[in-house]
């Protein structure tokens, strides 16, 4: 086992011992060349600093002695993850799991450094498994054990007791630092740290789950992506994406995340089904943070604009057209009566009309 320099920055996480075990899936997704062999172990203290191991995947138990003593710790005084029978364990979540994935790939010779070790170690297999060579017979030394099993004269030698050794320096603890909740760092940790909010929106349709970003913004020339790779919270209230999903992405521009439907529970399945949800989008250098919000209420249909019926003063025109139909009637019959009156005779003329005619 090779024991490698400090971290190259100290991690805030609670204050406890804890052993953090890295397969070689998971270190290949950071260097390429990865030897298959060999893991990693990280070593973290209660103050926050770490250590790195490089061991090869046949050593067993034996890396779990070998972190005992970088840790200056004994079997049960720290916890170790993944879970390993005979140690405690703890929960990490998913953003320290990227924080410590981090440190490791700030070292850019750790690959190189693991192709050595591995070396080293077939080296040293072979050597052990080597049978020795038989010891030639030596005269002189065959002498000098016959005079070695003599008796020898008694000699008293006196013991040397525990009150006489000089008194050992009392160990001083160093100061502990205030303890942070899970899942929260210190203000001068995250002092230089970059984040962005972003309003969002999530449905589901044929192509999964979507998160759109600034969706009122959004037209048919913006860009989707398409990610696999999701993480959960433990109450599934939020979950992760990969920082990689917003690569390329400016604040204020749409974006259209697409995850496959078959990488969600259920539960989340339904919930997502039923409507479409608000969400508020937090983007760190650790990953894409998405809290899911309430339920979008469905647009309200347009209503139709009603003939509007104001009830307007007839005007009283002087010339209707009925008026001037009656006037002109009016008219009319007035002149046809003093038509009719004019030719009437006098009323003087008793004589009838018939008896002028023929009276002579």
């Amino acid at each position: 086992m090779q024991k490698l320099k400090n971290c190259s920055r100290p991690l805030i996480m609670n204050a406890e011992k804890l052993a953090y075990f890295f397969e070689a899936g998971e270190l290949r997704t950071v260097f390429a060349d990865w030897p298959e062999d060999a893991g990693l172990a990280l070593c973290l203290d209660e103050e926050g600093g770490c250590e790195m191991l490089l061991h090869h995947v046949d050593e067993g138990r034996a890396v779990l002695r070998k972190v005992a003593a970088v840790l200056n710790s004994a079997k049960g005084d720290f916890a170790v993850v993944p879970p390993v029978e005979g140690y405690p364990t703890r929960r990490v979540l998913f953003s320290d799991e990227q924080k410590l994935l981090k440190i490791v790939a700030g070292e850019d010779d750790l690959a190189e450094m693991a192709e050595d070790y591995l070396i080293n170690y077939r080296f040293e297999q072979e050597r052990k498994a080597r049978p020795a060579p038989a010891p030639k017979p030596d005269p002189v030394a065959d002498k000098v054990s016959a005079a070695l099993r003599q008796p020898e004269p008694f000699r008293w030698r006196p013991r040397l007791h525990l009150a006489e050794l000089a008194p050992k320096a009392p160990m001083r603890r160093k100061p502990k630092r205030a303890e942070m909740p899970e899942g929260y760092a210190s203000a001068e940790v995250v002092s230089d740290s970059d984040c962005q909010f972003v309003d969002a929106q999530i449905s589901l349709g044929h192509r999964g789950v979507r998160v759109t970003l600034s969706p009122e913004q959004v037209t048919i020339q913006t860009r989707a992506i398409l990610i696999e790779q999701v993480g959960f919270r433990d109450d599934f209230s939020r979950f992760v994406l990969p920082r990689k999903a917003v690569q390329g992405w400016v604040p204020g521009v749409p974006l259209v995340i697409d995850i496959p439907e078959g990488r969600f529970p259920s539960g989340l399945r339904q919930r997502f089904a039923a409507a479409p949800r608000e969400a508020e989008v937090t983007v760190t250098d650790h990953g894409v943070f998405v809290a899911p919000g309430a339920a979008l209420k469905p647009p309200e249909p347009e209503a139709q604009p009603l003939a509007e019926v104001v009830a307007k003063p007839r005007s009283r025109r002087i010339f209707s057209p009925v008026r001037v139909a009656l006037a002109v009637l009016t008219g009319a019959g007035l002149m046809t009566g003093t038509m009719m009156r004019a030719v009437e005779l006098p009323v003087a003329f008793d004589t009838p009309v018939i008896e002028m005619a023929y009276g002579d």
